[in-house]
């Protein structure tokens, strides 16, 4: 009994923090189609697909390929699920942002045609220069253009829950905002190790893998089209920078940075061999 009282004051301490971190509204407002309609034609969705994936080298390496052009049991790749994802929700303009065997990417979307989209391709300039970097680059070379709106998904930020509404659901919570740029994030991820609590020194109760409330961006960001000024004025291809370090502090100090809450268990990582089978995994049953 003593046990299960120490486990309720883990899961009240765990309650009590969700509310001091994160606040939402309780719902937003409807989105008509007319401004749906808009806003997907008037969108380019940016696939960061530059990285090495080190970790899932061990898979990649002998195909020469991008850990995106892993193809699971169904003959899907993450970069083409992820693209379809948005393509069904009526989005036709993809860039694609590569870097690392970005050949591999090439061969397997093509001009997007096969997909039913326009893909265009921006190369990150002799040596990676990171999400902030590639966007900036997009920019300067009109890949991405100054007069769209921006979605950057990285495509092994895979949505693996509430897949046909995510794409709606993240824009009418930007628009909701009325922010340059609006973070989609989960309530809280799960501790990938064993969590307890300590008492004098002692280990009290344990934890397996517990779920912690903090806010975490799930790798996919909503921007208008102002957001452009804050790329070509703090990034430059000098150095590598992922936007999230440099730019969402700069948005937050200036009430520029929404945030759109999914299902925890909507967002799947997919960034080691574990998490790849985990993929694998789910999409038996897809």
């Amino acid at each position: 009994m003593c046990k299960q009282g120490e486990k309720l004051r883990f899961d009240q301490a765990l309650d009590e923090l969700r509310l001091k971190v994160a606040h939402f509204p309780p719902s937003d407002p409807q989105l008509s189609e007319a401004e749906w309609s808009t806003f997907r034609g008037d969108c380019v969705v940016a696939l960061a697909a530059g990285g090495e994936g080190a970790r899932l080298k061990r898979l990649t390496i002998d195909k020469g390929i991008h850990k995106t052009a892993l193809t699971l049991p169904n003959g899907d790749t993450m970069i083409e699920r992820t693209i379809r994802m948005y393509r069904d929700a009526g989005f036709e303009r993809f860039a694609a942002l590569v870097f690392h065997e970005a050949h591999s990417l090439e061969s397997i979307l093509g001009d997007g045609r096969k997909l039913g989209v326009e893909i265009k391709y921006s190369y990150d300039p002799e040596r990676p220069v990171g999400r902030g970097g590639a966007v900036r680059n997009a920019l300067d070379n009109g890949t991405i253009p100054h007069e769209c709106s921006l979605i950057v998904h990285n495509p092994d930020d895979q949505i693996v829950l509430d897949i046909a509404e995510f794409p709606r659901k993240i824009v009418t919570g930007h628009l909701a905002r009325k922010t340059v740029g609006t973070a989609v994030v989960v309530g809280g991820t799960r501790y990938p190790f064993t969590g307890m609590t300590i008492l004098d020194g002692k280990v009290d109760t344990i934890e397996m893998y517990p779920m912690i409330p903090v806010p975490t961006h799930v790798g996919v960001t909503v921007f208008a089209k102002e957001v452009y000024q804050y790329f070509e004025a703090f990034f430059d291809m000098s150095v590598k920078t992922d936007f999230e370090k440099v730019l969402f502090p700069i948005l937050a100090e200036r009430g520029e940075l929404g945030a759109v809450p999914v299902h925890d268990e909507a967002w799947l990582p997919v960034n080691d061999p574990k998490s790849w089978q985990q993929l694998e995994n789910l999409m038996q049953n897809e």
